[in-house]
């Protein structure tokens, strides 16, 4: 998976359906991603501790939270990648240093609003040295903080610059992303949401097919 295909599909997963108060409804989120070039559409399901996330039909990522494992799957080649919880900690440090610094990137309002379909949205930037992040937030989109707050199992992914704490966290952004666009080396990956639905999701989705050959991976150094 590439670091293109790695930061949208881990920040657009923010935009999640309103769930009520301490509810943990299955949940099934669609957006679109444009940039860099890349056209298509990404789904998320999430149950209980255990999120999926779909992109363009090529690469899924599958997220458990409770064994800590992240496995990415390669549909083309048929086979899979799985971090335990000790190598994806190892490469998230390895990401932090790499940044130098240990201080979170600041969310800085820019002052600007725009509407992104029927909601209205304040635009606040992050500047992340070679990545600059811009996000469209709606503050009154019902129960914002408690969608965010789920996005804790994705965010956890390995090459998420949320989780490896490169980037704000989304369960403390003051709304719900309604579009995140990402600027790197002259290049914008924008992601939108599509449709939000509250649907029971099939536990065997997080199962990996019977079919996919383990590939060979490179550990982080120690």
């Amino acid at each position: 998976m590439s670091p293109a295909t790695a930061i949208p599909a881990a920040l657009g997963a923010a935009l999640l359906l309103a769930l009520s108060p301490g509810a943990r409804a299955d949940l099934v989120v669609k957006q679109r991603v444009e940039g860099a070039g890349m056209s298509g559409e990404q789904t998320v399901r999430v149950k209980d501790k255990k999120a999926r996330c779909d992109v363009a039909g090529s690469v899924s990522v599958i997220v458990d939270r409770e064994t800590g494992e992240t496995t990415t799957l390669s549909h083309a080649q048929r086979g899979f990648i799985t971090l335990d919880a000790a190598r994806s900690q190892a490469l998230i440090e390895k990401m932090q240093a790499a940044r130098g610094s240990a201080e979170l990137p600041k969310l800085i309002a820019t002052g600007k609003k725009e509407k992104i379909g029927e909601h209205a949205c304040e635009i606040f930037t992050a500047d992340l040295g070679k990545v600059k992040l811009t996000y469209w937030l709606a503050k009154d989109y019902p129960n914002f903080a408690a969608i965010n707050a789920q996005l804790d199992i994705l965010e956890s992914a390995p090459g998420s610059v949320v989780g490896g704490g490169l980037a704000p966290r989304t369960r403390d952004l003051p709304g719900l992303p309604m579009q995140i666009q990402m600027e790197m080396s002259g290049q914008k990956v924008t992601v939108t949401l599509l449709s939000a639905t509250e649907e029971t999701v099939d536990p065997a989705i997080f199962n990996l097919p019977k079919d996919y050959k383990e590939l060979p991976s490179t550990p982080p150094p120690p």
